[in-house]
């Protein structure tokens, strides 16, 4: 799907952000030590990229990261951490649409978030390795719990939003 930036698509693409960034407020309820939580506010992201398409929901996750730093809801722990726990999960989240829904009965099952999640998983490993000095099972164990969580709540999170934005939210 090509991008159109008509004021309608801007103005979803706002309000999806806007959510994400409201929703990142909530997350910070439970954060642990050097930063990671349950970032449910990332379904907003993908509700986005599966009701409008991948190149939207790309900008709206870069755009969200950015206004995250802005705001100080992410921390900056060394240009390694940038990458790994900031930029690159917060890419494959925006991308997640490149992984079509899967059609079940009457459901549409986004096993691109489960992919997504396991990679996105995969770059905390990394930074915790790289950028914290983090032995494997200390890295596993203090990765694991909330990017597990995050995975659960947006797939329970989109199953149950889906269905009805898909009925309201129209691009042009």
């Amino acid at each position: 799907m090509e991008l159109k930036l008509t004021t309608k698509n801007m103005t979803y693409m706002a309000l999806f952000a806007a959510l994400q960034i409201i929703l990142e407020y909530c997350t910070k309820v439970y954060e642990m030590p050097k930063g990671g939580n349950v970032a449910f506010s990332l379904v907003a992201i993908l509700l986005c990229g599966y009701l409008m398409g991948t190149a939207y929901s790309l900008i709206v996750s870069l755009v969200s990261l950015g206004i995250q730093f802005a705001l100080g809801l992410a921390v900056f722990y060394g240009i390694l951490s940038v990458f790994f726990d900031y930029i690159i999960p917060m890419i494959l989240i925006g991308l997640t649409p490149l992984i079509p829904l899967i059609k079940v009965k009457q459901y549409e099952i986004p096993v691109g978030i489960i992919i997504m999640c396991i990679l996105k998983t995969i770059c905390h490993l990394i930074s915790g390795w790289y950028a914290f000095q983090t032995p494997l099972q200390a890295n596993l164990i203090y990765n694991l719990p909330y990017n597990i969580a995050t995975m659960f709540a947006c797939f329970v999170l989109f199953m149950l939003l889906y269905p009805r934005l898909k009925k309201i939210v129209h691009i042009s």
